[in-house]
């Protein structure tokens, strides 16, 4: 079985990044046959429905398995969602829902993940499929280090802002050497890697300095999620047009030149005509059950507790944002935020509670 073909089918840039980490780990080569094989078969699963039934299934899901953290990160858009959160079965239930449905990847956010008691069990009993796990790195424990050995299809992805000044002044004293820390260990047992930072003025001249990339893939990251702010105008964080414009081609730079993976959002959407999510490539469900376009947009008609994935990606609200092409780039980094009033009058329509 050629184990190229499970990283090409992404980017031949994956590929570089990830493979010789492969060929280090034998778990994962061992793996690899049967995640190469449930690639394909979700393909010709989403295919099918949308063929036979004009259902759009997207290839990812984004599932915030816990609003609670212990953490107090500025800027934090996690609500505190009133009512019953998910637990283990019940998400365990939903993961098999949308893998009948042919979703292959499964993003794990939070709250913080790692605070969810037996959740690399749950992960590990669905090996054919993928995870990325997103954390503040302040909670792993030893235990949780040696599970994730035994976890070839997750990737642990971790907060920082930039350096030790920039993350502990919007996550707590601390919380930058504790990641790199854990960065660190999770490299020298062979777990897939990386890091998540939010974009905004105060951290991305940082980011377009090539040594602080070289430090992070000298720690052993090997993938790199880079979100811009989103957020109000007035607060001042969000990157105008020319600092988005140079921070993109300093991402583009780098993901030519550089030994990791980088995915870069919104950059990464352009040549999808805008935002892929309501569908288009992903779709969220956050702790209490609800199915939303995102994990920005909190508007939902069913609550996964009550109704099936299927009946839920079926929405009005997902077709609704599709066709009236809410979805396409605005003026800032979120297109749906940026077509606020259209979304307002597509809720009212929709009589959304």
């Amino acid at each position: 079985m050629d184990i190229s073909k499970l990283t090409d089918f992404v980017s031949p840039r994956f590929s570089r990044a990830i493979l010789p980490w492969i060929l280090k780990n034998p778990r994962y080569l061992k793996n690899a046959p049967l995640l190469i094989k449930a690639f394909w078969e979700c393909e010709s699963m989403r295919k099918e429905l949308l063929s036979k039934e004009n259902l759009l299934v997207p290839p990812v899901a984004i599932l915030s398995i816990t609003n609670d953290c212990n953490l107090h990160c500025q800027g934090c858009f996690v609500e505190k969602l009133s009512g019953r959160q998910m637990t283990i079965s019940e998400w365990n239930n939903l993961i098999n829902q949308a893998k009948d449905l042919g979703v292959f990847a499964f993003l794990i956010a939070g709250g913080e993940p790692f605070l969810v008691e037996n959740l690399l069990d749950l992960i590990s009993s669905h090996k054919d499929r993928v995870f990325a796990i997103f954390s503040n790195g302040t909670r792993i424990n030893e235990k949780q280090l040696q599970q994730l050995k035994d976890c070839p299809n997750t990737a642990v992805i971790l907060s920082i802002e930039g350096d030790e000044k920039l993350t502990d002044q919007r996550r707590g004293n601390g919380v930058y050497s504790a990641v790199i820390k854990v960065l660190k260990k999770l490299s020298k047992i062979g777990v897939v890697n990386g890091i998540s930072v939010t974009i905004t003025r105060d951290n991305y001249t940082y980011w377009i300095k090539d040594e602080n990339i070289n430090n992070l893939t000298e720690a052993g990251a090997k993938l790199c999620f880079f979100i811009e702010y989103i957020g109000a105008k007035e607060d001042g964080k969000a990157l105008d047009y020319d600092q988005r414009k140079l921070f993109r081609e300093k991402i583009l730079y780098y993901k030519n030149e550089k030994p990791i993976f980088i995915i870069h959002s919104p950059g990464d959407e352009e040549p999808f005509g805008g935002c892929v999510s309501a569908g288009r490539g992903f779709i969220h469900i956050n702790a209490s059950g609800d199915l939303t376009p995102c994990p920005v947009t909190n508007v939902s008609t069913h609550n996964l507790k009550k109704a099936t994935l299927k009946e839920g990606l079926k929405s009005n609200l997902f077709k609704e944002i599709r066709e009236n092409k809410l979805l396409e780039d605005g003026d800032g980094p979120c297109s749906l935020i940026s077509h606020q009033n259209e979304l307002k009058q597509i809720v009212s329509k929709l009589d959304i509670s």
